[in-house]
């Protein structure tokens, strides 16, 4: 998993926007979508290790440049499954959060009966994501053309986005979004990632995007590989950042991985050769912070039994520096 987001948010506060954040409200810890079988829909949800949502962009007065945060399922579903027309790219559903502008005019999330005023307020969007090279963070949302289709609820912008309405809770360390399938043609065998990042509109330098990504603050896979599926999977890969506290990290990560999740008898982890043996420990704690496994990383494979852990609920597995004590990586653990 990528460990950059307190340098991250330093640099964005440097960089002619004041954004009020937490480093982690946007270090992610679990993302999965589930199916409600019996409703027909699916349930996008983000774990962070803060407080989901709570962090919001400051407003800036104006569209130019405004600040926009946000937590994005970039998905493997096709263009033409959320409205739009048969373009290329990665659709993704982002939820976001601007106060500068209010790009849902059908939608009143704040209810207070004004329709223009609640951009803030985190809400959802499918967009149509490019690599454009023209911003930091690489990709951008693609721009619309004289022919370009899109759903009669967009909101009235030059690029493929949409407003759909779809309802954002965000309690606690979650933050979720519930989409009917009716609404994707009924798909349900795509895969996705998670991605929290920061986002800068543009309506003025005609070389740059409307929509681009400048910062990313944390990926749930380690690389965008878009390898999680509907439902409870099986196998995580955990990024380790084996550089020291003074290096770039994450040039050439280690990686664990970690097998079954959810568990039920056994925890299995394996490996990469990056990672260094005798200098890690592996960490579970409870989610109020109690540490209740511990263990040296002295072989490339390790079998924890789930009864050194405890009994059936949610964990947090953490690599950690054994001299320093410093968190190199962290996953949630689902026993059962």
């Amino acid at each position: 998993m990528i460990r950059m987001k307190t340098r991250i948010v330093t640099v964005l506060i440097a960089i002619a926007v004041s954004i009020s954040t937490s480093a982690q409200d946007f270090d992610i810890t679990d993302v999965h979508v589930k199916k409600d079988p019996e409703l027909r829909q699916l349930i996008f949800s983000i774990d962070v290790a803060g407080q989901a949502g709570d962090s919001t962009p400051t407003p800036i007065g104006s569209v130019d440049g405004a600040p926009v945060l946000g937590y994005v399922f970039p998905t493997t579903l096709k263009s033409y499954d959320v409205g739009f027309d048969t373009s290329a790219g990665i659709v993704a559903l982002a939820l976001t959060s601007h106060p500068d502008f209010d790009d849902t005019p059908l939608w009143d999330e704040n209810l207070d009966m004004n329709y223009a005023n609640d951009g803030v307020v985190w809400h959802s969007h499918w967009v149509l994501l490019e690599n454009n090279a023209a911003v930091p963070g690489g990709l951008a949302v693609k721009a619309t053309t004289g022919s370009s289709v899109l759903p009669p609820t967009n909101p009235g912008m030059p690029m493929y986005m949409d407003s759909p309405g779809f309802d954002v809770v965000w309690t606690g360390n979650n933050i979720s979004c519930t989409v009917p399938l009716s609404r994707i043609n009924n798909q349900e065998d795509f895969n996705y990632d998670g991605v929290t990042a920061y986002m800068q509109v543009n309506t003025s330098d005609p070389s740059k995007p409307m929509l681009g990504v400048y910062e990313v603050f944390d990926v749930a896979s380690g690389n965008l590989s878009l390898p999680y599926s509907i439902g409870n999977y099986s196998c995580d890969t955990l990024f380790v950042d084996v550089s020291s506290t003074n290096g770039i990290g994450l040039v050439n990560p280690g990686t664990i991985t970690l097998y079954p999740n959810p568990a039920s008898t056994e925890v299995h982890l394996t490996m990469s050769a990056g990672l260094n043996m005798d200098t890690y420990e592996v960490h579970v704690v409870q989610l109020n912070g109690s540490l209740v496994y511990k263990a040296l990383i002295g072989t490339s494979s390790l079998t924890i039994p789930t009864s050194e852990i405890g009994s059936s609920g949610t964990y947090v597995l953490s690599i950690v520096e054994k001299g320093t004590g410093e968190i190199k990586g962290s996953k949630k653990l689902v026993l059962y």
